[in-house]
């Protein structure tokens, strides 16, 4: 399981970004790629012409690779890659507005500098730096909340040496 969040668009003012708008992936078929961000998915029709080309017209196709499952799984991935270059941009997943989660970039790192603490040594992490997490899910940021199980990158090791009672030489 992957990050269903994929950055669609930065807003920038010279070199500072303003927004940031992800698109958030709703996961309807299971997958982080359900809108078919990656390669665009193929209809049931697709999918048997595909299988019907390994199997009927060009049975000795087969052969080139070390299974017919093979054969077919590559001649599936030649349909996508071509039905993504040939999609119009418009129907790219990027513009699934509804999809859309818009972040305003300085008031996130304001929230951030402001509430959030290390949760090792509890000081507050500097403008603009990314600090590590063991959470996946996390809400990020609150207003006059800290954010839970963030850390500065060495008090996340230093935290997870003590937990497992590793000590330094």
């Amino acid at each position: 399981m992957h990050d269903p969040m994929t950055l669609a668009f930065d807003v920038r003012l010279g070199k500072v970004r303003l927004l940031e708008i992800w698109h958030v992936d709703p996961e309807t078929d299971g997958s982080d790629d359900s809108c078919g961000w990656t390669y665009p998915h193929l209809t049931e029709d697709e999918g048997n012409y595909a299988h019907s080309l390994i199997y009927d017209k060009f049975d000795n196709v087969k052969n080139w690779f070390a299974s017919s499952d093979d054969a077919e799984w590559q001649m599936r991935r030649l349909f996508r890659i071509y039905k993504a270059r040939m999609r119009p941009w418009w129907k790219h997943p990027r513009w699934h507005i509804h999809h859309w989660e818009i972040k305003v970039v300085p008031v996130f790192k304001l929230k951030r500098r402001l509430f959030t603490r290390c949760a090792h040594c509890g000081q507050q992490f500097s403008w603009g730096y990314s600090p590590v997490t063991t959470r996946w899910n996390s809400p990020g940021p609150r207003w006059f909340k800290s954010e839970e199980a963030m850390y500065h990158h060495k008090c996340l090791a230093v935290s997870e040496r003590e937990k497992h009672g590793i000590t330094s030489n």
